[in-house]
């Protein structure tokens, strides 16, 4: 019987809602030129940067390994900043998971500040398969740094 799991983190960033949940829905083309050690390049392969169905192609080192991981759009929930997303072919796929998806939601807070929650919902190849927290680290390092890049821009 396939068991899901979830992996979730919170992390507040020091910038404003509206930009870091605009940067991963409609300025996603900028992330390598930010995030260069993370993410080498990015690119839509159908559809656009802001479209539900689109799928886009990321070729980035997670845990020190070149990645290629193909994402698609599922959903986008614009007025409570969140993004529904998942992955339709990655190497990381084919070793440890069967279905690997994610919700990126931001919350606004006081102060341009804002509360980014990650939440990973994956079923595992086997029980013997990774718990992803080296994807989380990876999204967590690239968010924080795009958050200061934006932050620096006022």
């Amino acid at each position: 019987m396939a068991q899901f799991h979830k992996l979730e983190k919170e992390v507040e960033l020091k910038c404003c809602a509206d930009k870091i949940f605009q940067m991963f829905l409609a300025n996603q083309s900028n992330i390598p030129d930010v995030c260069s050690h993370n993410v080498q390049s990015n690119k839509v392969l159908q559809g656009g940067w802001t479209c539900v169905g689109s799928t886009r192609k990321w070729d980035c080192v997670i845990d020190g390994k070149a990645q290629c991981i193909i994402e698609r759009i599922d959903a986008i929930d614009e007025e409570n900043k969140i993004i529904y997303r998942s992955m339709v072919d990655a190497d990381i796929l084919k070793i440890h998971y069967k279905t690997f998806a994610n919700k990126f939601q931001v919350i606004p807070k006081e102060n341009e500040c804002c509360v980014l929650k990650l939440t990973f919902e994956y079923e595992k190849i086997n029980e013997d398969a990774p718990e992803p927290h080296q994807i989380m680290e990876f999204s967590l390092d690239t968010i924080n740094k795009l958050a200061c890049h934006l932050a620096s821009a006022n």
